[in-house]
């Protein structure tokens, strides 16, 4: 196979590269562009035809989607648990990887083997026992049993996250901080989180991004409409006998915003935090 693709010349194979590239992206933003072009369109034009290019572009949509929808109390919502949940897991997680990669005690292996295979579980298998859980504890259909299910399998992830990167900084300074008289937290505050910056920021815009588009735990422990998340309401856009593909298109714009500037923001963050591990320095 090597040798096949060093027969072919390099300007050819620059080309088929550029093809290539270039469906796979059409491909990714065909569904985003039908999206925000049925957005804009009237109820009649998305149920008569299929246009490219909405003939009367309206702002009809984004009105349903906010005053008879609730989009705005469904984002309120995802946003406090979103938030609470992105706050809790980073501090977890930074305790959590310090603790297996810089301590040592008995069944520090296992634990840290431990936090991968949670992580490797289906979110599916852990549905049963986490909604009795929450029910047992009496916390269904509020926020803090939304963010206790979110934490479980928001924490595994960022601690593993965490504790890759932190096995690819030098412990030398720490051990200098602690000769002069740091305490373990002071040398956590101090130095192990300054350093960790990249992998931090980039283990909660991931939990941030999954909380806020998770769909089976949010619709299972929360039914009602003063704690539904996004995600959830998104899924109630019909009357009677049809959903309404309008409002819902611009209602799944809306949700999808916050979640693009904060990406957009945090990008070279995300990617340097990505490959912190690749190369160790």
């Amino acid at each position: 196979m090597t040798q096949l693709f060093d027969r072919i010349p390099e300007s050819i194979f620059r080309t088929l590269s550029a093809v290539v590239i270039t469906l796979l992206f059409a491909i990714i933003l065909f569904p985003l562009y039908f999206m925000v072009t049925t957005a804009f369109k009237f109820e009649s034009e998305i149920y008569s035809e299929l246009t490219w290019i909405p003939r009367d572009p309206t702002l009809s949509n984004f009105r349903d989607a906010i005053v008879n929808f609730r989009i705005p109390q469904y984002l309120s919502n995802t946003s406090i648990v979103a938030f609470s949940t992105t706050a809790i897991v980073v501090v977890i997680s930074v305790l959590a990887s310090y603790s297996l990669t810089r301590l040592r005690f008995p069944g520090r292996a296992a634990m840290a083997r431990g936090v991968l295979f949670v992580y490797l579980i289906p979110g599916s298998l852990m549905l049963i026992p986490m909604y009795l859980i929450i029910v047992k504890i009496g916390l269904k259909d509020t926020f803090p049993g939304l963010i206790i299910a979110s934490m479980s399998f928001s924490v595994p992830f960022c601690t593993w996250l965490m504790m890759g990167y932190l096995r690819t900084l030098s412990s030398e300074i720490e051990e200098a901080s602690l000769i002069d008289g740091c305490t373990r937290m002071q040398s956590l505050w101090h130095i192990v989180i300054p350093l960790s910056v990249p992998a931090i920021i980039t283990a909660s815009i991931f939990t941030f991004n999954n909380v806020w588009n998770e769909y089976i735990f949010a619709l299972v422990l929360a039914q009602d409409d003063k704690h539904k998340m996004i995600s959830v309401g998104l899924a109630n856009f019909y009357r009677s006998d049809y959903y309404m593909v309008g409002p819902m298109m611009a209602g799944s714009l809306i949700a999808m915003t916050p979640v693009i500037i904060l990406y957009i923001l945090a990008q070279r963050y995300v990617v340097g935090g990505l490959s912190a591990g690749a190369v160790k320095g």
